[in-house]
């Protein structure tokens, strides 16, 4: 046997052993403690995951900004998040596309909902004109106030819009009075409304795409076993969701008063975010500059190989 074909043969069995090493080792997934994200729970809790063959590790960010620098600085190899986010993230050039939609607005199923201190609870929109509003400006939460006041046929200057970053800071605000409105996600809204909160607006009629899973693009080839894991974990929270309360009151940061009575979710099939959902969000994204033109779809969204 000469050399070269010796030489041919220990690189093709130290690319083997490099492959079968990097399938030992988990995939890291960024999860944030929300409710979206609990089928990824529930998928690693049963063992889902591994019974397709996958080792997945989710490594919990407490906020969206750490799981953010974890992407771009390599750590995770996937993430949960929303698709403002997720686009952010793509023009930064880091090659996490969408494989699934973790929540959309479902009717009777509220995620996210415009809401009103104590002392504003009697009022409805009409009367909340010029009320300041607490938010975050160029989030998902921007988005989609402006498409809660689109469907309400209401201006955008229809509220006085402050920024207040964090959602435990406008829950405390609200509470106090030093703001009329917020818009929180759940269970932050039933929070609120325990504390004599209202209710006024809510995103279960918008028919979008709130929440996804991203993976590095290089994860292709495991993507269907992924898909198919994540599938079992939405048809077990779908079947028995009592089953998996005390999980979800452990990882979504469910608050005390609300972990015997708060409703599971219903989760949608994992499927991924169509052209026009996508559309929708960069438009918005370009009209407030935060994308200088689309992404393309193939792009955006990674599909079975």
């Amino acid at each position: 046997m000469n050399r070269s074909l010796v030489s041919l043969l220990l690189a093709a069995l130290l690319c083997a052993a490099l492959a079968v090493q990097a399938l030992a080792e988990p995939l890291r997934i960024g999860v944030l403690p929300v409710l979206d994200a609990l089928p990824l729970h529930v998928a690693v809790n049963d063992g889902l995951f591994r019974k397709e063959g996958l080792e997945v590790e989710l490594v919990p960010f407490q906020s969206a900004l750490e799981r953010d620098m974890a992407a771009q600085a390599g750590r995770i190899d996937g993430y949960f998040g929303d698709l403002v986010a997720a686009f952010l993230l793509l023009r930064s050039g880091v090659p996490m596309p969408a494989i699934l939609v973790a929540y959309r607005t479902n009717p009777g199923h509220p995620m996210f909902a415009l809401v009103t201190s104590p002392q504003r609870s009697r009022d409805n929109l009409a009367a909340l004109r010029g009320a300041s509003l607490g938010l975050s400006n160029a989030t998902v939460i921007e988005f989609l106030l402006d498409r809660i006041q689109a469907a309400h046929k209401l201006p955008r200057d229809y509220f006085n819009r402050l920024e207040v970053k964090k959602f435990p800071l406008r829950l405390q605000m609200l509470a106090a009075g030093q703001i009329d409105l917020a818009l929180l996600p759940e269970p932050l809204v039933s929070l609120n409304v325990r504390k004599g909160g209202a209710v006024v607006a809510t995103d279960e009629d918008l028919n979008l795409p709130l929440t996804v899973v991203c993976l590095h693009q290089r994860l292709a080839p495991q993507l269907p076993a992924f898909l198919a894991a994540y599938a079992k974990a939405v048809a077990r929270l779908g079947a028995e969701p009592e089953a998996y309360r005390t999980l979800m009151a452990e990882v979504c940061a469910l608050p005390s008063p609300l972990v015997a009575s708060f409703p599971v979710p219903p989760f949608p099939a994992p499927l991924p975010p169509t052209r026009p959902e996508l559309d929708t969000v960069q438009d918005w994204m370009i009209e407030r500059g935060l994308l200088q033109q689309r992404i393309p779809y193939e792009r955006s969204v990674l599909l079975r190989p």
